[in-house]
């Protein structure tokens, strides 16, 4: 390859077109695997210094023309392909290009999946309007007064119905024990709020309050059973009611959209279940899907039939008495 440098370093031009004529020279090289990234990273320094040195530092940028929207133009040149993050610090000529890509992705609603090894895809030219919205919903309530749980717990309130991600409730929240305040809502206050192991629609990172009626609340038993378990039982019964027969896109039809999925133990009632061993309540044997409506319906039935025993039983004895 050629010389690079010598006499011809103030000549821009002829050092350019030497570093254009090394790149032809390296592209015949890749059909049989002999070229190196050794061999192509000097060549990206010297176009580098030609740039630096032949036009100047790179002046302001025009409003709406800086390193976040040409980042978002390389991206929709190549939507559904993996962009490097290479390409995209070159592209912006900025160190801080993940930033710009992060408020491309959160602040602005655009669908861009990191990879891995530094990569994006843009699933999409256009972004999420929804996603937009929820993320000037989220900056407003992290400004607010209160502790971290106040705070998610606003914004799932004010996000109802809808899906957020861990990393708006991390942002909303502003500590880093984010997720566990979110799960003291769902365990220790009931809020019926979905996963992925609730519905496998959502992704790990998922999180939906369905229901801001404190007659929508989970039924408390739900806290004693781990989330592989439901997770496993949930998947055998496909994710349908074993009573009713809906599975969440069923019951959406029907327009009830504060369908959720519960645990009914079959052998024993709310209050009974404190007393059973570990492998009584943990058996999948022994636990069946309901959604929780006809959970309240099942579960009042066994207390009542409960009940209706225990008078029976009193007044056989006081009869037996007398």
């Amino acid at each position: 390859m050629s010389e690079q440098g010598g006499d011809t370093r103030g000549d821009h031009q002829g050092r350019l077109q030497a570093a254009a004529d090394d790149l032809v020279a390296l592209s015949d090289l890749l059909d049989g695997d002999d070229a190196t990234r050794d061999d192509f990273n000097p060549l990206l320094a010297e176009i580098e210094a030609v740039r630096r040195e032949g036009f100047g530092p790179r002046p302001r940028s025009a409003a709406g023309a800086g390193a976040k929207s040409r980042i978002l133009s390389h991206l929709r040149e190549h939507v559904g392909q993996e962009v490097y993050g290479e390409e995209l610090a070159a592209i912006s000529g900025i160190q801080e290009w993940a930033r710009r890509v992060r408020e491309l992705r959160v602040e602005d609603g655009y669908d861009i999946k990191e990879t891995g090894d530094s990569a994006y895809v843009l699933a999409s030219a256009d972004p999420d309007d929804e996603r937009a919205t929820q993320w000037r919903l989220a900056n407003s309530i992290r400004n607010e007064a209160g502790s971290g749980r106040d705070r998610i717990a606003r914004f799932l309130e004010a996000t109802v119905g809808t899906t957020v991600t861990r990393e708006q409730i991390d942002y909303v929240g502003k500590i880093k024990e984010s997720i566990r305040r979110l799960r003291e809502l769902r365990d220790e206050h009931g809020w019926p709020i979905e996963t992925y192991i609730d519905d496998p629609d959502l992704r790990p990172s998922d999180y939906r309050l369905l229901s801001t009626d404190p007659g929508d609340r989970r039924e408390p038993s739900q806290r004693l059973y781990p989330d592989g378990l439901r997770e496993k039982v949930f998947e055998r019964d496909n994710y349908t009611c074993q009573v009713c027969k809906r599975d969440r896109r069923k019951a959406e039809e029907a327009g009830d959209s504060r369908f959720y999925l519960e645990l009914h133990h079959l052998i024993a009632v709310a209050d009974e279940l404190a007393s059973l061993s570990e492998a009584e309540l943990n058996s999948p044997d022994n636990l069946v899907t309901l959604c929780h409506s006809d959970h309240l319906r099942e579960t009042k039935k066994l207390q009542e039939e409960k009940q209706k025993r225990r008078r029976a039983a009193l007044s056989s004895g006081c009869e037996n008495g007398t």
